[in-house]
């Protein structure tokens, strides 16, 4: 099997997203995507460059897939506030062929809870998770997008190790293989990444991938780029493959690619 993790960065770099998209999709069984737009809006297409369809978009595009989407925050675009309906938030693909035998999410924060992720903090977070039906075998993807800061050098915060917490909680109470994957906003030496070594895989790690970032991010070459933001991480009894991350121009991010059986 093969699945694809990016951070699609709002579907700015359209054509050249979807037509790595489209391409990849017919050797692809499931896509994972973070900061995905929804709305309801119909006389526009981006706001501040962000495709507010980008949904629709994808799902248009991937005819033979069925999706779930994971809405974590809305009236934003990745700009800040803006005075119509739309919706951000964590996206999977997964080939027809292949049973969802359930899905949902997990809040890490919500201004309803009570909780306080500090200030600066864009919010609010959660991660989507669902399960697949393998023969007779069930296999768990989580799909995060995690916490980002103004200012931020992805360095482990609180709210960081309790991100990863929550996460490794769920996994571990899982019954059968897991995969992990999504722009995490941390950088591999933390805290925050080493708490899901021993029970995990660390793809990054394992395949010395030397960074995650593309070359058109606006950091890229600056005294402020840091290397690293995503992560895969699988379960030992999932026989990884390949494991690539290559170096294409179609977000601020490079895409995970994970080949197992």
């Amino acid at each position: 099997m093969k699945l694809i993790c990016l951070n699609i960065w709002g579907g700015k770099v359209y054509e050249p997203f979807m037509k790595f998209v489209r391409e990849q999709s017919e050797s692809t069984d499931i896509f994972c995507f973070q900061e995905v737009f929804r709305s309801p809006r119909k006389d526009i297409e981006t706001s501040n460059w962000d495709r507010i369809h980008i949904l629709n978009e994808l799902a248009e595009a991937l005819p033979e897939f069925n999706y779930v989407f994971h809405p974590v925050i809305s009236g934003v675009d990745n700009k800040g506030p803006v005075n119509f309906d739309l919706e951000m938030g964590q996206a999977e693909f997964v080939r027809k062929n292949i049973p969802i035998a359930s899905s949902g999410e997990i809040q890490i924060f919500s201004p309803e809870n009570g909780s306080s992720a500090g200030k600066g903090a864009f919010l609010p977070r959660n991660f989507g998770y669902f399960r697949i039906s393998l023969g007779n075998k069930i296999l768990t993807v989580i799909n995060i997008h995690g916490f980002t800061f103004r200012n931020d050098k992805k360095l482990d915060r609180p709210e960081r190790l309790e991100q990863s917490r929550l996460i490794k909680e769920f996994a571990l109470k899982e019954n059968n293989p897991v995969i992990i994957c999504g722009d995490f906003n941390i950088l591999p030496h933390t805290e925050s990444v080493k708490a899901f070594e021993g029970p995990f895989i660390d793809l990054i790690k394992k395949y010395g991938i030397s960074t995650t970032r593309s070359k058109i991010s606006p950091w890229y070459g600056t005294s402020g780029e840091l290397k690293f933001s995503d992560y895969a991480f699988v379960s030992p009894e999932i026989n990884v493959s390949n494991f690539q991350v290559p170096d294409v121009g179609i977000s601020d991010h490079l895409p995970l690619i994970v080949e197992f059986n």
